[in-house]
């Protein structure tokens, strides 16, 4: 009697497993986003860039149907916060975000610094403390506007996008705003900024500020998981890929 009732849990408990595999097959995710070149940008009527690629390779590998919405961001993080089965990116992975969201894989660094004009007397040695003073743009529910915020920054104007502080600062609305180092110069040649009057004044001292791709916490660990997997396997050919083409190189040099 208790062999007859041993198998029966382990054929109920392959039946639950089972059902539960093909009921993830079947889910649809929301994938959110923001516009911001150079990481991701609409080109040609749909989003692009090499985030949304890395984003696109992952999920195909993974066998996932998804959608990509753009949104403001704030809304994208809302939604993220909020909801099932919703995949972020690119978000930056905080201490205070560490918890609320179920992490794929991690997609690039940034470096964000605070920029300003160019005969500012501000540097990389000013004390934090000092720049309250000063008129600050940011982009709404992003990782540098929770961490002025959390340092007690009171003169903040948010945007939507972080373009828009560009023209904020050419008005004299603002004093300083945050942006990457590494793709400040190609979001001033490709929006016709004039920049020539900017110049990076101070390196935020952000915890982390790597970009993930980044599940909501409401999503199962299952699909999560899935997801991972799929991650680790694009990454680990994309490398595969890199090692062969700079032997290639080596070889057509010698």
């Amino acid at each position: 009697m208790h062999r007859i009732y041993i198998f029966c849990l382990l054929i109920s408990l392959y039946s639950s497993c089972g059902a539960t595999l093909e009921y993830k097959a079947d889910i649809r995710i929301k994938v959110v986003t923001e516009d911001t070149f150079p990481v991701q940008y609409f080109e040609n009527g749909k989003i692009s860039g090499p985030a949304t690629k890395l984003v696109e390779q992952v999920l195909s590998a993974a066998n996932i149907s998804y959608t990509i919405e753009v949104l403001p961001w704030a809304r994208a993080y809302h939604l993220a916060l909020t909801e099932p089965n919703i995949l972020i990116y690119s978000l930056a992975r905080t201490k205070t975000r560490t918890n609320k969201f179920k992490w794929v894989g991690r997609i690039m660094a940034l470096e964000y610094y605070l920029y300003g004009s160019f005969d500012s007397d501000i540097n990389l040695k000013t004390p934090l403390a000092t720049l309250k003073k000063f008129r600050v743009g940011t982009v709404r529910d992003s990782a540098v506007d929770q961490y002025l915020r959390a340092n007690n920054f009171k003169k903040l104007t948010t945007v939507v996008q972080g373009t828009q502080n560009f023209n904020l600062f050419e008005q004299k609305r603002i004093d300083l705003f945050p942006a990457n180092q590494s793709s400040f110069q190609a979001v001033c040649l490709e929006y016709a900024f004039n920049c020539q009057a900017l110049k990076p004044l101070h390196k935020l001292d952000i915890s982390s500020i790597d970009l993930y791709m980044a599940f909501s916490e409401l999503t199962d660990d299952i699909l999560v998981e899935k997801v991972r997997m799929a991650y680790e396997e694009v990454m680990q050919k994309r490398k595969s890929t890199a090692n062969f083409n700079t032997n290639r190189n080596k070889l057509d040099n010698e």
